[in-house]
């Protein structure tokens, strides 16, 4: 009888996570509101020693660890609290088990070159490094924004060298910039992936946690929106599409190169240079302009062992660079070593990418490229939105004569038998969810038009599902059925706001307050 009883109770809960039962109707949204933050700060407030920012400045650890993997602080006259001259040789390696942050970390400290542990968090009082580390005699360094004016750290064995560093004074961007280039989607994730403790006390609630899917979708949606105003407040519409066409092709691990590349090389600047010469077709002349700034054209040594075809082709855009190069500084050109190859497709290499933008920007570098998002807005607000008719607008192949990169990955890689799309489908939707979708919901928050951009919102299917995504949805017991974008961005935002992939971090989370908010907060405006 108890075995029945358990096998029922198994079946139960399956079909609620299935969600062939819904024992609460939420109300539904129309338009993109701000009601998934006010959950969220209300979810903090229950704990009163969360020290999280949620109303003033965008941190919180994941940010902390963000800013040291990928060095976003100053190079020279970095000092520790203590006054050390230090210099970082090496970030070290990301720990997702128990212990410090980063592990095996080089730093010169005083002129001495030393091996250590890194251990995060926002304020000085988060750290607690007296854990497992790298033996009792390593040395520590701990990393946060502010220094705490009250508390301190546990205390640390005697042998421990311990070093701290306030990076408040030496980020090399202002927070919320760096906080917006943070793309939560590259965060290091382990494989195994357990419910977490938020998962036990939701699982008999899913539609709640449907519910607040769907919300923390539209607050990432929100995010990016507030992003996009403030670029408006002082550029042109066609100068914010352009970065974020080049934003969207900046694939995984790319992605900061093509920011770089793009705040290097407004529309403005491209247009001015590429004037210059007129001679050549004008995608071969943005071609050279962009793999001599991104510091990706072959040296001139390597050229010999290319067949005839890639020859020409190297010969014709280094006769370009060669010219316009002039208006450039070499500080400006990214350094070639930067850009990452190991884990990508072939055909997402950086070099079919930018002859993609080269194309883009060719064919509206004239008409202006806030032409392409009318053709999306314009379609929108009148609902026929077709995302194949779109892809059509943004043809890349119909340059004839330049379409070296069609049938090539590399510049020594072997002749394609037949082309291959610069960009698909599934590439420019992302790009229309991560920067087009944005601007259009700063252009329209409220009324009706706010309402027909919601409900084609809400009814997009996922893109290829996202690692992050996939691991939120185990973790907080929402399952597989991640069907629209709107939910896949929604668990990339409760990613964000509440869980980690270090162990032992699921104590400390505030999620599962969520069941114990008073029900007006959901059914309330």
């Amino acid at each position: 009888m108890c075995l029945l009883c358990a096998l029922r109770g198994s079946v139960v809960r399956f079909f609620k996570k299935m969600k062939f039962i819904d024992e609460v109707k939420y109300p539904s949204q129309f338009i993109f509101s701000g009601k998934y933050r006010k959950i969220r700060d209300m979810i903090y407030n229950r704990n009163d020693s969360c020290q999280k920012q949620t109303n003033s400045l965008p941190a919180d650890k994941k940010l902390v660890k963000e800013i040291w993997h990928k060095q976003k602080i100053e190079r020279r006259g970095v000092k520790t609290v203590s006054g050390d001259r230090i210099f970082v040789i090496s970030p070290g390696e990301w720990n997702l088990n128990s212990g410090p942050d980063f592990k095996n970390a080089v730093v010169n400290i005083n002129g001495s070159e030393t091996k250590c542990d890194v251990y995060a968090g926002v304020y000085s009082t988060d750290i607690n490094s007296n854990t497992e580390s790298s033996g009792p005699e390593c040395t520590v360094l701990n990393i946060f924004l502010w220094k705490a004016e009250s508390g301190s750290a546990a205390a640390e064995p005697r042998r421990r060298t311990i070093h701290s560093l306030e990076l408040k004074n030496y980020l090399d961007s202002e927070l919320d910039i760096i906080e917006s280039n943070f793309n939560i989607e590259d965060y290091p994730s382990s494989v195994k992936v357990k419910p977490g403790r938020c998962a036990s006390y939701l699982m008999d609630n899913y539609s709640l946690i449907d519910y607040i899917v769907g919300l923390a979708g539209d607050e990432r949606i929100i995010s990016k929106s507030k992003i996009f105003e403030k670029s408006l407040a002082c550029r042109s519409l066609g100068e914010v599409v352009y970065s974020g066409i080049m934003d969207g092709l900046g694939y995984g691990p790319n992605r900061e190169n093509f920011k770089l590349l793009s705040e290097k090389l407004p529309i403005e600047r491209i247009e001015k240079i590429v004037k210059l010469e007129k001679f050549e077709e004008k995608p071969l002349k943005i071609q050279a302009l962009l793999f001599g700034m991104s510091g990706l054209l072959p040296e001139i040594e390597k050229i010999e062992f290319y067949d005839e075809g890639a020859k020409e082709y190297v010969s014709k855009i280094k006769k370009i660079w060669k010219i316009v190069r002039s208006e450039i500084s070499p500080a400006e050109i990214i350094k070639s070593d930067s850009w990452k190859f190991r884990g990508l497709r072939p055909f997402n290499f950086p070099y079919r990418r930018l002859a993609a933008a080269s194309f883009i920007i060719s064919k509206y570098i004239d008409a202006g490229l806030e032409k392409i998002f009318y053709y999306f807005y314009n379609d929108l607000m009148e609902g026929r939105f077709n995302l194949k008719r779109f892809s059509e607008t943004v043809k890349l192949n119909e340059f004839k004569g330049t379409d070296f990169w069609s049938y090539r990955t590399t510049f020594h890689s072997k002749v394609l038998s037949k082309p291959v799309a610069y960009i698909g489908e599934e590439r420019i939707m992302l790009i229309i969810i991560n920067s087009f979708l944005p601007i259009a919901v700063t252009m329209n928050q409220d009324g009706e038009s706010g309402k027909n951009i919601h409900k084609w919102w809400k009814k997009q299917p996922a893109c290829s599902l996202n690692r992050i995504a996939k691991y939120t949805s185990k973790k907080i017991g929402f399952g597989n059925m991640i069907n629209t974008e709107r939910a896949q961005q929604g668990l990339l935002q409760i990613f964000r706001d509440f869980c980690d992939t270090k162990k032992g971090v699921c104590s400390g989370c505030d999620f599962r307050n969520l069941s114990g908010l008073p029900a007006t907060v959901f059914f309330n405006n």
